[in-house]
């Protein structure tokens, strides 16, 4: 548990940028999956764009997170407590499986498609992503940006 009077995990800049990532790495791959839909195949196009409309899912549940967090710090009468909750561990993990499971299909992608250059693109977005998600778990600090 952290000490009493720090800011809840959920409300540091490390959060807002995990989820702002979040938000534009699934919209990358999301386009890539529509290209490749055409060009690759249906199935392996289809399965990139619900990879990108999980982490897309992702990013929203994050930002709502952070937006509650901060808000949650001005509450002059707070409800419930705002430390060591449950799913504070599992939310990163959760963004660095999607992230790992984007990697691999970029670097499949990359191989195989017509647009490879964009999927190396792709493939360092979901690198930072998991970079960042890692950089947030509780168990290291998220005040080290």
């Amino acid at each position: 548990m952290p000490p009493f009077g720090t800011p809840p995990a959920y409300s540091t800049p490390a959060t807002l940028g995990l989820a702002l990532l979040a938000l534009l790495t699934a919209l990358w791959h999301f386009t890539l999956g529509a290209l490749d839909y055409a060009n690759a195949g249906r199935y392996e196009g289809l399965a990139l764009m619900l990879l990108a409309g999980l982490m897309l899912v992702y990013g929203i549940l994050t930002l709502i997170r952070y937006v509650e967090a901060r808000d949650a710090m001005t509450d002059p009468h707070p409800r419930t407590a705002m430390y060591a909750t449950v799913h504070q561990r599992r939310v990163p993990l959760i963004g660095l499986g999607l992230a790992v499971l984007l990697c691999l299909a970029d670097l499949a992608f990359a191989v195989s498609a017509q647009v490879p250059f964009w999927h190396v693109a792709g493939l360092l977005l979901a690198v930072l992503l998991a970079r960042q998600a890692l950089r947030i778990r509780p168990e290291r600090g998220e005040d080290e940006l």
